[in-house]
């Protein structure tokens, strides 16, 4: 910060010197810089290139007088509040401080001029010229970080705009992902359905009508030709075991039970499970048959269906429970075990998806996937969906290049020997439990 100034203007060496003296040695501890001028036009170069804190002007001067100096120096924007003491060695009546007053003067000296009178007055203004510094800094100072807080916000609200158009397009990234995957998880189905018919309709119906014809050569040879009988009877069972295999497959791809209702299904689910674990698995949902969308079926089914199969591979389980509710307008279905639990590392596994999937097929269909699991305490899983969520549907179908629509999806109508046995359970309950030793679904 600058040091203030005090101009002495005198025509007289002496009373110049004088002066001088006497407000350097004082400068020097109050912290004021003293500046001298021998005339009125002097003093008015010095204040064109300098502030002062007070003026100590002689008002009787050769040439331009005190009067006119003061008049000159409060006519300029840059000094017209600079403070004014006259000095003067003679007796100035009231009309002369009147004029005085007037041009400018806060104050008048007489000489002789008492040191301390002089310094005191000179010390007030420095003071306050001290404080008008400080104040014009320290507004500088707020003038500045006003500034640089504008500069600021301007740099985090163009950071939050694009944070914001960021955020957007993330969003509407994950979105557009959620929609594919979605769109492929039902061209996946809508493919293994497809794959599933084709091999049923043609290779189910051709092993089918070769195995008759088979076995009425089984027949007729029995007793005519032993040895080729008993060829006939090895290509009979290397028959039943292809079907059976095609079967398989057809399952894998897509279970024609589900064509039969979710109930069938998951009872088949059910059973399959147990066949193949050994796990015994209770199994509780109403009586009444659900109707759903192939969407939301299928989407439930494949849920069951990788929670039976990490159950079966991960569980360590004795035990496992399904439970399927109707409740008004939603649908809940449980999955849980008595097994190890699932720990959080393995949750967040890099290639784990399996629990990604199944909760990115039931947000697909509005609905929610809470799984509840604790070490050594098993694992349940919930899944609950609305009824009427309108989910994501498929494209219509597209036009073909000669401009016919591409052939709608049949349904599958299997036959009586490629079918999976079901034996439905008598109606006389509302809610039933089977466990392994008690369940009938084939």
């Amino acid at each position: 910060m600058r040091s203030p100034k005090v101009l002495l203007v005198n025509d007289d060496s002496a009373s110049l010197l004088a002066l001088t003296s006497l407000l350097t040695y004082a400068g020097e501890e109050s912290g004021y810089e003293v500046v001298v001028a021998r005339s009125g036009e002097e003093a008015l170069r010095h204040v064109l290139n300098h502030d002062f804190a007070v003026i100590l002007l002689d008002v009787n001067m050769p040439g331009m007088d005190g009067f006119e100096t003061a008049e000159a120096i409060h006519s300029h924007p840059r000094s017209a509040s600079v403070p004014i003491i006259f000095v003067t060695a003679h007796y100035a009546d009231e009309m002369h401080k009147l004029k005085g007053y007037q041009k400018g003067a806060v104050d008048y000296l007489f000489t002789p001029i008492i040191p301390k009178i002089l310094q005191t007055k000179v010390a007030v203004f420095v003071e306050l010229a001290k404080k008008n510094l400080q104040l014009q800094h320290q507004t500088e100072q707020l003038a500045q970080l006003n500034s640089d807080l504008q500069k600021q916000r301007q740099l985090d609200l163009q950071n939050i705009n694009e944070r914001k158009l960021a955020e957007q397009a993330l969003r509407q990234s994950r979105e557009e992902l959620r929609q594919l995957a979605s769109y492929q998880d039902r061209i996946k189905e809508e493919e293994r359905k497809r794959i599933a018919r084709e091999i049923h309709d043609e290779l189910g119906q051709n092993l089918l009508a070769l195995r008759i014809d088979v076995s009425m050569l089984h027949s007729r040879t029995k007793e005519s030709h032993p040895k080729l009988n008993r060829r006939v009877q090895a290509m009979l069972e290397q028959i039943d075991s292809t079907m059976k295999s095609m079967r398989a497959i057809i399952n894998n791809l897509r279970p024609v039970v589900l064509d039969l209702g979710l109930n069938a299904a998951i009872e088949w689910q059910v059973k399959e499970f147990q066949r193949r674990s050994g796990i015994p698995c209770t199994l509780s949902m109403d009586e009444e048959e659900l109707v759903l969308d192939d969407n939301r079926a299928t989407a439930l089914f494949r849920i069951l269906q990788e929670s039976l199969n990490n159950i079966l591979r991960h569980a360590q389980a004795t035990r496992a429970w399904v439970e399927l509710l109707e409740d008004g307008s939603t649908l809940s279905m449980k999955i849980a075990d008595n097994g190890i639990g699932m720990q959080m590392v393995n949750r967040k596994k890099t290639n784990s998806f399996g629990l990604v999937g199944m909760k990115e097929r039931i947000a697909n269909l509005g609905g929610d996937l809470v799984i509840d699991s604790a070490e050594n305490q098993g694992t349940a899983i919930r899944v609950t969906i609305p009824f009427n969520t309108a989910g994501t549907s498929l494209p219509e179908p597209q036009p073909t290049p000669d401009g016919a629509p591409d052939k709608p999806a049949l349904k599958l109508e299997p036959l009586a020997a490629l079918k999976p046995e079901i034996k439905p359970a008598p109606a006389v309950r509302r809610k039933r439990e089977r466990t392994s030793k008690e369940s009938n679904v084939a």
